[in-house]
Order: C-alpha cells, then structure tokens, then sequence
C-alpha cells in the first residue's frame, strides 16, 4: 500500500527538517535515493506503506501525526498555470486549501449540507465525464 494524502509532504518536510536530518541523510538510513525523498516531500510520489513506518522511527513521530492534515500543512501555492488550452488554471491545492477555509468556517449546522452538496457536485461531475 502506498499513501497520498494532501498535505502528507509538507507533514514529511516539516518532521525531517525538525531532526535535523538532511534528504541524502534519510535517503541513506532508508536505502532510496534523495530524490525520492525530495519527491515525497513535494508530493509527487506517493510514499509506501513500510517506508513510512521507517520514518516514523527516524522522525520520532507516530503514523497518525502524518496522516493527520491540517490546513497549515498545505501548500501555501495560489499561482495559477495555463492547461494546454491555454485557460487559467488554479492550482488544486491552492483550490483545496481555499475551501477548506470556507468549510471551516461555515456553521457547524451547515456542514452536513455542504457535505451533501460537494458530493452531488462530484458525482455529477463524475457522471458527465463518463459519458464524454
């Protein structure tokens, strides 16, 4: 199994960093490369499951410190990119990030609705997409 969950590499990054640990440092005790431990921490490369039980060991942090997200563990990223149309694209995480905030702040009394909502809206989206 491997684990990719928005926000795990800031979560990742932020744990090395409080070691005091350098990337080619935790690529050594784990025997991978740098990179990917850069990758992880960049999230693009999803992190297996053994793996991330070795760097609870090594960061002295338990398993669900790091699946735990929070919105401070989100990428602080609102640049927008163009997709191959050339339409402004919004980065998701910037995206994610931006409806987390609201959906925190809503009443608690309307988040069972806004729940309902967002997914009526994926599975619409979801639906349409399919028949394409």
């Amino acid at each position: 199994m491997k684990y990719s969950i928005l926000g795990l590499g800031g979560r990742l990054r932020r744990a090395r960093n409080g070691t005091g640990l350098s990337q080619e440092k935790v690529a050594t005790q784990l025997g991978i490369s740098w990179m990917t431990v850069h990758r992880w921490e960049r999230s693009q490369r999803n992190v297996p499951d053994q793996l991330l039980d070795r760097l609870c060991e090594l960061y002295d942090r338990p398993l669900r410190w790091f699946l735990t997200v929070e919105e401070g563990d989100l990428p602080d990223n609102d640049e927008t990119s163009q997709t191959a149309s050339g339409t402004p694209h919004i980065h998701g995480y910037a995206v994610a990030k931006r409806l987390s905030r609201k959906i925190s702040d809503a009443p608690v009394v309307h988040r069972p609705m806004i729940e309902k909502v967002v997914e009526d809206l994926l599975d619409s989206m979801a639906e349409s997409g399919s028949r394409r």
